[in-house]
């Protein structure tokens, strides 16, 4: 060091103040570069997310490798496509076995209604050219094709019969009414203009369509109907108001569940007290299971906060499963509760590296790990639905068979913490994975819970969708009719109900329904598809 300075013409207080300047700044640029790694991959996680593929699926890696992603909840496969592109009917689904590839036309269910219409020869055409007479007729040949009929309104006229008093003695000395009339018919919306299916017919075109009002009444308007936007959605509102009865079971069975999955994603409200019409609301999810049949809860807050997803879980003790969102965890401590990480969101901050860095080898290692839990869940899941093995077995076999993955996975995580600057990309999605491992492996309690929150990821799909389309709520009550049609047509879909078919049925009976008893016979995973 003497030597250094003496080099320089300087004294060694100087060189070492030069030196202690050198190591600032170097620590600086790395900083720096360390900063602009992780500003260069947030860009690129945007332009994926915008422009990009959504899978994360990991492919053309390496020719003898493989694909390396194969997951639980993987993207549906891409069926061949056929002559004819039509969504069967229930009963065709039935009959047809899941994943079935069969090549060629797929034939027209043979439950949709057949009208015939038949085609002959002329009068001259059937004439013989020989002798003049009339040819035999020997046959017919048949073919199909489908034929659809767009909306269209027509009125119906109910016509309520009215008696008149007996004009027998004894009746005119009695009590009983002098005119009777028979009963009117089932309304969700008493006094509308609109019969249930029509009010079906509104609301599945929004809420399960993704068709704004505003849509569905240029539409209307081309079948030469006109309907006001603000009249569908008063009918909305008005529909969501008598059906507080099934929410308010459904809500008790959320609880009574033994997991409960939550979320939450903005949603905008113009109109709310005290609030400016930019400011972010939320729409919080809850799915959860009754008798092994999935729940799924919309609930409108305008906060974020975590007494928020407190006062939607009640008095619930269980599973709790979320993602990393710190407003979960002082829930997921309280007594009685189990609180559940996700193997997705800790994956997804790693597939962003490895696609942002030229397929980064290092995120694929741990990406590597990590699918090997998927394909146990997968092949373990797929037993237990064919009932090759009990729930009992497949919590001890998966806890088991995943027990050395979880191993290597911590290995990994803490071995590159402590190479990996911790500001980088790479060092905050480890810093993340750590944080989360001891919440993500505990999954493998309860043969409900799966590796991720997908499944509510999925169920608040529809709403994400919907709203792309229509934007914003106008007004608080808009917000609070559509967690209350949202949760009800997601709960019935994922119950094998039609939705529009369904809500008929339920707009038809709930009037009907005194007792609870009869309520609870109407909730979506209640009622069996086939019985109504």
């Amino acid at each position: 060091m003497n030597k250094d300075a003496a080099s320089l013409g300087i004294t060694i207080e100087a060189f070492m103040e030069l030196k202690a300047a050198l190591d600032k700044s170097n620590r600086l640029i790395a900083d720096l570069q360390t900063q602009i790694e992780f500003e260069k991959n947030k860009y690129q996680n945007l332009l994926r997310e915008l422009y990009g593929k959504k899978s994360e699926k990991v492919s053309s890696i390496n020719p003898n490798q493989g694909e390396l992603f194969d997951e639980a909840e993987h993207d549906a496969e891409v069926f061949p496509k056929t002559d004819i592109d039509i969504k069967q009917s229930n009963a065709a689904k039935r009959q047809r076995k899941i994943g079935d590839k069969k090549l060629g036309r797929r034939s027209i269910p043979t439950d949709l209604p057949r009208v015939e219409k038949p085609h002959d020869l002329t009068d001259e055409e059937k004439q013989c050219p020989c002798c003049g007479k009339n040819r035999p007729k020997i046959g017919e040949e048949r073919s199909e094709e489908i034929t659809f009929i767009p909306a269209h309104a027509l009125v119906t006229v109910h016509v309520r019969m009215k008696y008149g008093p007996c004009k027998c003695k004894a009746f005119a000395e009695s009590e009983n009414k002098t005119i009777i009339t028979a009963k009117a018919p089932n309304k969700i919306v008493p006094g509308s203009a609109f019969g249930n299916n029509a009010i079906a017919f509104f609301i599945v075109a929004k809420y399960a369509d993704g068709l704004p009002f505003y849509r569905q009444e240029s539409m209307m308007s081309r079948y030469d109907f006109e309907v006001n936007r603000g009249t569908m959605a008063h009918i909305a509102i008005n529909t969501a108001s008598r059906l507080h009865r099934i929410i308010s079971f459904m809500q008790r069975d959320i609880r009574n569940s033994p997991i409960i999955g939550m979320d939450e994603t903005v949603v905008q409200v113009l109109k709310e007290a005290g609030r400016d019409a930019t400011t972010q609301s939320r729409m919080w999810i809850a799915r959860a299971y009754h008798n092994d049949k999935p729940i799924v809860l919309f609930s409108y807050n305008k906060s974020r906060s975590s007494n928020v997803a407190a006062s939607i879980l009640g008095d619930f003790k269980g599973y709790l499963q979320t993602d990393g969102y710190s407003g979960y965890s002082a829930i997921g401590k309280q007594a009685g509760m189990t609180h559940i990480g996700c193997w997705a969101h800790i994956r997804r901050k790693f597939y962003s590296i490895y696609e942002n860095n030229n397929k980064d080898s290092l995120a694929l290692e741990i990406i590597t790990l990590i699918k090997k839990i998927y394909g146990i869940e997968r092949r373990l899941r797929k037993k237990l639905e064919e009932g090759l093995i009990t729930k009992a077995d497949f919590v001890t076999m998966r806890c088991d068979e995943t027990k050395e993955v979880f191993e290597s996975i911590q290995k990994w995580l803490m071995s590159t913490f402590e190479r990996i600057p911790p500001k980088s990309p790479m060092g905050s999605a480890v810093t993340y994975a750590l944080g989360q491992y001891d919440r993500a492996i505990r999954y493998v309690d309860h043969y409900l819970l799966t590796p991720d929150n997908n499944l509510v990821e999925n169920a608040i799909r529809p709403f994400v969708i919907g709203r792309n389309n229509w934007k914003f709520y106008d007004s608080v009550s808009g917000a609070w009719a559509g967690a209350t049609l949202y949760s009800i047509i997601e709960t019935a879909k994922i119950n094998g109900h039609e939705p529009y078919r369904y809500l008929c049925h339920l707009f038809e009976n709930l009037p009907l329904a005194i007792a609870d008893q009869q309520v609870e016979a109407l909730l979506p995973y209640n009622l069996d598809p086939k019985n109504y």
